[in-house]
């Protein structure tokens, strides 16, 4: 049964989403709700484990060029019980690199930061062969996005803004599309390293508590915070449990652009695909979109891709149909989402947090 909001709480909800940064207060200011309702929310939504407030970490500040987006589908003789069965099953899902991962047992959809695409091969290639040569996956396809050339979008307070029909004025405008490395590049010291771990596996706790568990002074860590933030090392995120407020199908996708597409008429492209259904998040990069959205039914999906992948191959933006990944949220089998052991091991930090 999906949780019963009030209409305060999904107020509060979409604050957390649109403003995950922000202090009680000032996120009181921005959506009109009182300071009590706004703490006595969040306490519930951790109760009910439906937001987690996320400290992401820059791909390329931690040395990683590209995120890959692994669309996977499996044989009717490998749903997730007989798959988790394998070794490979660990090595793919439990990797450090490997940042998200979906599954129910006929998909699956993972997120996995590399060094470089060669790096990338090396450590997935023979998991993805050992499947294979199991006989489980009947299609597997993989999509490079290097930081570099990678713009992000987060567009968890769309979804629940529109899941909720809230009607919320500040999100008239296109959001800004996020620039996923930091502006500067950031050199860091052993101690960096730790904090920065530090703040990715506890993104709740108080400098205080950081200082305990890292060994670092609490001055030192509240100015690594503030330096991390400004920089675009790290950047607040909200992860919702959209299972939990009654959402039906989450939807992976992926479209290639023709060649030579411009910023403005890439742009044309995710706004499309923001129309299609509640957006939650898109990486863009020249000639190619990775994103998700979510939506209640399928045919009524179906019906609003087929008319916005027409209206752009019409003007010749796209040539063919994309990739879609579709999984029933009451399906799903595997959900992680964790960048912490990537932190660690892309930074080589030897202290346990």
């Amino acid at each position: 049964m999906p949780l019963k909001l009030t209409s305060k709480e999904k107020l509060v909800l979409y604050g957390l989403a649109r403003y995950p940064g922000l202090s009680d207060i000032d996120l009181a200011g921005k959506i009109g709700v009182d300071r009590s309702t706004i703490f006595k929310s969040k306490r519930k939504f951790r109760e009910w484990e439906m937001v987690q407030l996320l400290n992401v970490p820059s791909g390329m500040g931690v040395g990683a060029e590209m995120m890959t987006a692994v669309f996977t589908r499996y044989r009717p003789n490998a749903p997730v019980e007989v798959r988790g069965k394998k070794l490979g099953f660990g090595e793919w899902v439990d990797h450090p690199h490997c940042v998200f991962h979906s599954a129910t047992d006929s998909d699956s959809v993972s997120m996995v930061y590399s060094r470089s695409y060669t790096d990338f091969k090396r450590v997935f290639n023979p998991v993805m062969d050992d499947y294979k040569d199991a006989g489980f996956v009947d299609d597997i396809r993989c999509y490079h996005y290097p930081f570099s050339l990678t713009r992000v979008s987060w567009d968890s307070a769309l979804a629940v803004n529109n899941t909720f029909n809230l009607g919320r004025t500040d999100l008239l405008d296109e959001p800004p599309i996020e620039e996923e490395a930091p502006e500067e590049e950031v050199k860091l010291t052993e101690k960096d390293r730790l904090a920065l771990l530090a703040f990715v596996k506890y993104p709740a706790l108080s400098d205080l508590e950081l200082s305990r568990r890292t060994g670092i002074s609490r001055p030192t860590i509240s100015g690594k915070r503030n330096k991390f933030f400004q920089s675009g090392l790290l950047a607040r995120q909200a992860n919702v449990n959209w299972k939990k407020i009654g959402c039906e199908l989450m939807i992976f996708y992926h479209i290639n652009v023709r060649p030579k597409a411009t910023a403005e008429e890439m742009m044309r492209i995710y706004s499309s695909f923001r129309r299609i259904g509640a957006a939650v998040y898109s990486y863009i990069q020249p000639g190619e979109i990775f994103g998700s959205f979510l939506s209640q039914c399928y045919v009524e999906m179906k019906e609003r891709m087929d008319l916005e992948v027409k209206a752009l191959s019409e003007v010749g933006l796209v040539e063919e149909r994309p990739s879609y990944v579709i999984m029933p949220l009451r399906d799903l089998k595997v959900r992680k989402t964790d960048y912490a052991p990537m932190v660690k091991s892309m930074l080589e930090v030897e202290t346990d947090v």
